[in-house]
């Protein structure tokens, strides 16, 4: 592909479509949970995503795109607002609230005529707050799938099941919804179509890959994670996930070009963030925050194109809105990548991230600001006391031990060997206490491995970060910067998946390793 590298807005690729051309019809295909380098257009060998590749190919790949949060509710408020996590009260948490004093980009584009229409996962788990259901339907407690977020996202199509459901995978025939959708439109009516697959979410079928062609040495690995059979196995496990949200997209793209509509759909693709293992999801080191994004555009656009500058998933709601020539509300602060005339490049991000599920005493997160650069990322831990993943000693009764990292075959091998010579380093870089600051080279170190917080060579390149970075969380009105932390407070709207969560039982066998640094 062209690599270029641009200060200017996508207009420079688009300019025919967005002037005098019908208003474009919207596809948004959204995975859960999947690292940006998971994609055979990265480069992935074990990754085979022929339908995200034709995407990037015929419009632009992104590879420095981040999502607000590395959890999947504050993710897709902060998509859906355009705004970043902590802008949004109880909706930077999981489990929290959406209420309905934000503009909402699917609303204003349902107000200016677009029909809009989903299927799969769309915003969630938690709670609509302040929302008129749709008509003859009331709004459940928890919001978890297409069917249960209609007042926002429009009609649910969710009737068509697979013949052949795959362990671990939704039951969903995406695709076929997406054309049973296409059928019964309003065909004088431009549309917003959200694809939210529930792949490549935990868990996964364990040991997939073994009847589904895969190899070992294909998997993609971070550097935090060891190099053994076990972990290469879920990745590729994972892997298939990712393949199966790509098959029904290309399913899509093939609908579309049949019914003549490709040539006037702008077409986005990404993941709400990382990938659920440790050390990624719920983390914002690169691997939870850093995902997958490519843009297809209407018409005769320019195709090819590969793009290294800083994107945040916050920028979406803007774009939609630009492309269907409506009013950006003031308070988005995402920028639109399709404005006319020259928008500088950004020089950073900023990702942030407050509570995920009961883990620890008394339920509380734990918060953490980070600004990415090209070149650095500085982390600001503001409880480094607390564990990251929870305490140690605490049964999240869906998730297990350290319950902010999803259960799995490359969670339970660290627990079981974090004893081990040559696994324990690796325990601790997953759920081991983290130090208030820490800084990354990306050039020299991208997987984030070593802490260049405390030396004095880089303290200038720390102080400059920290201070953008807080400056940056001051101006949009973080109130970590206020020396507030209303998460913590923040109801859980629904603790039934919790089932029943309790402090290690008796007899119940912890690793040592686990314990040498016990919480107060």
């Amino acid at each position: 592909m062209e690599m270029i590298r641009l200060a200017a807005v996508l207009v420079l690729f688009w300019p025919e479509v967005i002037e005098g051309a019908d208003r474009p019809n919207i596809l948004f295909a959204i995975s859960d949970d999947q690292s940006w380098m998971h994609a055979s257009a990265y480069g992935d060998k074990g990754t085979s995503t022929p339908a995200f590749d034709r995407v990037a190919r015929e419009g632009i790949l992104f590879t420095h795109a981040f999502a607000s949060c590395p959890s999947c509710m504050p993710s897709r408020t902060s998509i859906l607002t355009g705004r970043n996590m902590w802008e949004t009260g109880p909706g930077g948490n999981l489990m929290g609230s959406l209420k309905s004093e934000y503009a909402i980009f699917s609303l204003l584009l349902r107000q200016s005529g677009y029909q809009l229409a989903a299927t799969g996962k769309t915003w969630g788990p938690g709670k609509l707050e302040g929302f008129t259901p749709a008509a003859g339907k009331s709004l459940p407690p928890r919001s978890y799938s297409s069917i249960q977020t209609e007042a926002i996202l429009g009609a649910s199509f969710h009737r068509r099941t697979l013949k052949e459901r795959r362990p671990g995978m939704s039951h969903l025939d995406y695709a076929s919804n997406f054309e049973d959708f296409l059928a019964s439109r309003d065909r004088e009516k431009p549309f917003f179509f959200w694809y939210g697959s529930n792949e490549p979410h935990q868990r996964f079928e364990e040991g997939a890959w073994k009847k589904n062609g895969k190899k070992l040495e294909d998997a993609l690995l971070p550097g935090s994670l060891p190099d053994h059979p076990v972990v290469r196995g879920e990745f590729l496990d994972y892997a298939l996930e990712i393949e199966h949200f790509d098959r029904h997209l290309g399913r899509m793209l093939n609908i579309l070009e049949r019914e003549n509509l490709l040539e006037n759909t702008l077409i986005v693709v990404t993941s709400d963030h990382g990938n659920p293992m440790p050390r990624s999801k719920c983390n914002l080191y690169d691997s939870g925050t850093r995902v997958p994004l490519a843009i297809r555009f209407p018409g005769p656009a320019r195709k090819g194109v590969t793009r290294r500058d800083l994107v945040n998933l916050i920028d979406l709601a803007p774009t939609f809105l630009a492309a269907a020539e409506v009013e950006i509300p003031a308070e988005m602060n995402g920028q639109s990548l399709l404005e006319k005339g020259s928008v500088p490049s950004r020089d950073f991000v900023v990702t942030g991230f407050e509570r995920h599920i009961i883990c620890r005493r008394d339920g509380v997160g734990y918060p953490a600001r980070c600004i990415r650069t090209n070149s650095f990322a500085y982390i600001r831990n503001y409880e480094p006391n607390r564990w990251p993943a929870g305490d140690p000693d605490f049964v999240s009764s869906h998730q297990g031990f350290l319950g902010d990292c999803d259960r799995g075959a490359t969670k339970d091998f660290l627990m079981k060997n974090c004893g081990e010579t040559r696994i324990a380093p690796y325990y601790r870089l997953s759920f081991g206490r983290r130090p208030a600051e820490e800084l990354y080279d990306m050039q020299q170190d991208p997987h984030q491995l070593r802490n260049l917080a405390e030396d004095k060579k880089y303290s200038e390149i720390k102080s400059s970060l920290r201070q953008k970075m807080e400056d940056y969380l001051r101006a949009t009105g973080d109130p970590r910067m206020q020396d507030q932390s209303p998460w913590d407070d923040y109801e859980f709207t629904d603790k039934r998946i919790f089932g029943n969560p309790r402090w290690r039982e008796e007899g119940l066998a912890l690793p040592s390793v686990i314990l040498e640094d016990r919480p107060d």
